[in-house]
């Protein structure tokens, strides 16, 4: 059933017509959870909001799956790791994850998050049954989104002839807008980029999916720890001496470099005919 429903590969098209099914029909269906009497129940409220939000989406999927035949080359989930271990990568996530914020965080602060923005966030966040917040934000749209912005959307674009740095690139802009506000989009967009880079290199759904969980568990990790710090607080303005900043700046930046070099070189490509993104 599910290699039948992820047989879908849609064009850069169908791609925002799955952008524009979250976009009006998701919201319209999880409007009722705003009102009085589902709002108070926060288990509904959140957790159901978010489901109505992409089910849409999952719907016009299964539509398209079961109405036409797909023959893709790879599956969703079509692992390939060369001679890297797997283990090795995915322990490596972590580092790379933190150096890739820490170097891209300048474009991604860019824009001053509003107070009540803030507040609404840590409210969620924060609130009484918090773990439902955690529930939704770290383990549910992870793998939610990354299923839907690099399992179908990425792959779908580049089986359709896209070239695969240009699906990248628009996968991670609609996974940006998804998130509807600027203030988290940029910088949804520049996570995107890596996501969608690591799931072309590996056709591994896991390893987005996981860093995925990593960024947004990070995010409420420091929600928890430092409530009192505006979500829009630089990691430049919290080490405070520039010197600091721009040590550890270079060796993200190092990080960065090495892993790519690690990557390419031990996870190559899975055929000769496979593109190659320049750096």
């Amino acid at each position: 059933m599910f290699n039948r429903l992820f047989s879908f590969t849609p064009t850069l098209k169908e791609s925002f017509i799955l952008f524009l099914c979250v976009v009006l029909c998701g919201t319209i269906l999880a409007l009722p959870t705003t009102f009085p009497q589902v709002k108070d129940i926060e288990i509904i409220s959140t957790f159901l909001a978010y489901i109505l939000t992409l089910s849409p989406a999952f719907v016009y999927v299964w539509l398209k799956a079961t109405r036409e035949q797909y023959s893709p080359k790879y599956k969703i989930n079509d692992p390939y790791f060369g001679r890297l271990h797997p283990a090795i990568l995915f322990a490596l996530l972590p580092f790379i994850l933190v150096a890739y914020l820490i170097v891209t965080e300048p474009a991604s602060a860019a824009l001053t998050t509003p107070e009540w923005f803030d507040q609404l966030m840590k409210s969620t966040a924060l609130g009484e049954n918090a773990w439902c917040s955690i529930l939704t934000t770290c383990i549910c749209a992870p793998i939610m989104e990354e299923i839907l912005c690099r399992g179908l959307m990425l792959r779908g674009m580049i089986e359709n002839g896209k070239h695969p740095a240009k699906a990248i690139i628009w996968s991670s802009i609609i996974f940006g807008i998804l998130h509807m506000n600027p203030w988290q989009a940029i910088p949804a967009i520049l996570v995107g980029l890596l996501l969608g880079y690591m799931y072309y290199k590996t056709r591994c759904i896991w390893v987005p999916i996981v860093l995925h969980i990593l960024n947004n568990s990070l995010s409420t990790l420091l929600y928890y720890l430092f409530p009192e710090i505006p979500s829009d607080a630089t990691f430049r303005g919290m080490i405070g001496d520039s010197q600091i900043y721009f040590a550890i700046f270079a060796i993200s930046i190092a990080v960065l470099a090495l892993s790519y070099f690690t990557i390419t070189k031990f996870v190559g490509k899975r055929n000769e005919q496979e593109t190659v993104i320049s750096a």
